[in-house]
């Protein structure tokens, strides 16, 4: 004996929106829902080197009108410093009405001007009260974000992506070990040709001489075993 049962329509409606709602949600549990959130695919986008302008500052006490050695060492290595970053103003402020201070303050423009600081660029200026001469200018800093996020455990990873940490540490070496920060924003442009070496080259390839650098051919090249 067969038995036939035709569905109602109410039936099929309730099953097909039950049947749909399990499988986005099965999609929901898998994929974790739709991610629009942008994930950065290199170490120097997770950490990115921002460059920005700060104040270098140094103090030179100014309670005696004689500054020790080691007070103008200080001021000479800042004077180096100052014209290797291509300070525009270096500011010299000393207290107002102090005759020590203004000593200190002549002193540190003389060793600043031998060490190739132009009186142009020294601008001088008093402050009220008492303390020490206040040598400053401004440059370009490099710097990242912190490193030591370990906010993730390593050994589980379901999406692929790097780590919060991952290339932290470089940055911070590369922010610091560039001679001029501003690097970072525009290149310096290219330094000019050799002339004396590119009117050569033309004229051995005129002549149909070889173009390439001289070898010197007694040289004794050999690779180290660790290599081999």
């Amino acid at each position: 004996m067969k038995y036939h049962i035709k569905p109602s329509p109410t039936l099929l409606k309730a099953v097909s929106g039950t049947v749909l709602a399990l499988a986005l949600a099965g999609c929901s549990g898998v994929n974790g829902g739709i991610d629009d959130v942008y994930h950065a695919t290199t170490h120097y986008e997770q950490h990115p080197i921002t460059v920005t302008k700060g104040t270098v500052k140094m103090q030179v006490p100014a309670h005696s009108s004689r500054m020790t050695a080691a007070h103008e060492d200080a001021v000479i290595r800042f004077a180096q410093q100052a014209k290797d970053h291509e300070a525009g103003t270096v500011y010299i402020k000393r207290p107002k009405g102090s005759v020590s201070a203004d000593v200190v303050a002549g002193r540190v423009t003389q060793l600043m001007a031998a060490e190739g600081v132009t009186t142009r660029v020294m601008k001088h200026a008093t402050y009220g009260g008492h303390g020490p001469v206040i040598v400053s200018y401004k440059r370009h800093f490099a710097s990242t974000n912190e490193c030591g996020d370990w906010s993730e455990d390593l050994t589980v990873t379901f999406e692929n992506t790097f780590p919060p940490n991952y290339g932290c540490a470089s940055q911070h070496n590369l922010a610091a070990m560039v001679v001029n920060p501003k690097d970072f924003v525009q290149p310096r442009t290219s330094a000019p040709s050799d002339a004396t070496r590119r009117a050569g080259v033309i004229d051995d390839y005129r002549k149909g001489n070889t173009t390439a650098a001289a070898v010197d051919s007694t040289a004794d090249v050999k690779v180290s075993d660790a290599v081999q």
